[in-house]
């Protein structure tokens, strides 16, 4: 997930100073040692281990999860801001070990920047990333690695396209496959192109565990949010073959009061063994109330042949709906941004459950800040 941050900064983040003093005319202090400690590491947050799910260090955020298990590792792909303070977006990764004791649980190291977006291309502003495992060949190299992501060449977030992106290790040098967008911004089919935005929401699944690779995303017009998918052939990324786009059903018990069941900011796990996906996803954004970010969300399961058909079937079984009173004291507003945690081709399969990692944020009327309020949090759900 995983998702996109769709507003621009309203307030200005406050930082405080310190001010020192210089003692004159005497001999200076002796320098005490240093108290031995964690060392700084690359960006925002220091090399420390965090127990459950990191948070985002003052003046940062952290949303878009897209959390994966891969032989007793997790994997938590994020968007953040490199720079304190400023919404300029990176995708990021943390690795966790589990540990047993009081306390404990999922152990987080540091935060490695792995995407950056490229000054004066299509995906100069990033949002949001999806990995998955399997075999890939780019430039005569093999990758076991494949990233999507949404990007834009506009600061105002609008008219997002998806890229791909490859890697040999998770935490290592991530490779960005040609100079184009796997799945364009097309104007032609979003009523207003200005402000319409677009591709976003990358979510993928390695429906074969090789290279069949099935690419969801919501698409953004100018009348509401909707699931799309394409089929990628993704064995020779120098010429990926595509199937056409397809629009995921929207009919069945999706909730989200709107008069069309929209199905924004989703994302998509696999489960072969019964033949279904699985799917998390927001409710409408609430427009009144800044930040315009959902304020619950949903989870559904589909029978998978009902993917490859228009006519109308049973569609999607709604399994659990949360909103902000199932956060701690219900301090939370804003709910939103949805992930399941899957294994590293994005199934779940036979599982009995799902783990749903999700992220909440403040109002702009509790706090000028509230775009760094963005943090994770998680619920786990059994199906029946």
């Amino acid at each position: 997930m995983k998702k996109k941050n769709l507003i621009a900064i309203f307030g200005a983040l406050v930082m405080s100073a310190m001010v020192g003093t210089v003692a004159a005319c005497k001999e200076p202090e002796p320098t005490p040692e240093p108290t031995p400690g964690p060392t700084p590491g690359p960006g925002p947050n220091p090399v420390a281990t965090v127990y459950g799910l990191p948070e985002a260090d003052r003046g940062h955020y952290i949303n878009n999860a897209d959390l994966f298990e891969d032989n007793g590792t997790r994997w938590l792909f994020y968007t953040t801001n490199e720079t304190s303070g400023e919404e300029d977006n990176v995708i990021a990764v943390r690795s966790a070990t589990f540990e047993e004791g009081e306390d404990k649980g999922w152990a987080y190291g540091e935060e490695t920047i792995v995407l950056r977006g490229s000054e004066g291309a299509w995906d100069e502003y990033l949002g949001s990333a999806s990995v998955v495992k399997g075999a890939f060949e780019y430039g005569d190299t093999e990758y076991g690695w494949l990233m999507a992501y949404c990007g834009t060449s506009r600061a105002s977030e609008t008219q997002f396209s998806i890229g791909l992106a490859v890697a040999q290790s998770l935490d290592g040098e991530w490779t960005k496959v040609g100079t184009a967008p796997v799945v364009a911004f097309n104007e032609a089919n979003t009523g207003s192109a200005a402000t319409a935005v677009g591709n976003y929401a990358p979510s993928l699944v390695n429906y074969d565990k090789e290279s069949g690779i099935r690419l969801f995303y919501t698409f953004a017009d100018s009348y509401g949010h909707f699931a799309k998918f394409v089929d990628i052939d993704a064995s020779d990324l120098d010429a990926p073959v595509l199937s056409g786009e397809a629009m995921v059903p929207n009919n069945g018990e999706i909730a989200g009061g709107d008069t069309v069941a929209m199905f924004p900011n989703a994302d998509f796990a696999y489960d072969a063994a019964s033949d279904k996906f699985y799917a998390v996803k927001d409710y409408s954004p609430t427009p009144s109330q800044a930040p315009a970010f959902a304020r619950r969300i949903q989870l559904l399961s589909i029978a998978e042949s009902e993917l490859y058909t228009t006519d109308a079937g049973n569609g999607w079984t709604g399994i659990r709906t949360w909103d902000n009173t199932d956060t701690p004291d219900g301090m939370y507003e804003r709910l939103y941004g949805a992930c399941i945690v899957s294994d590293a081709y994005g199934h779940t399969d036979e599982a009995t459950g799902a783990e749903i990692v999700y992220n909440v944020c403040m109002l702009e009327a509790d706090t000028d800040d509230y775009l760094f309020t963005q943090n994770l949090m998680a619920f786990e759900v059994d199906y029946q």
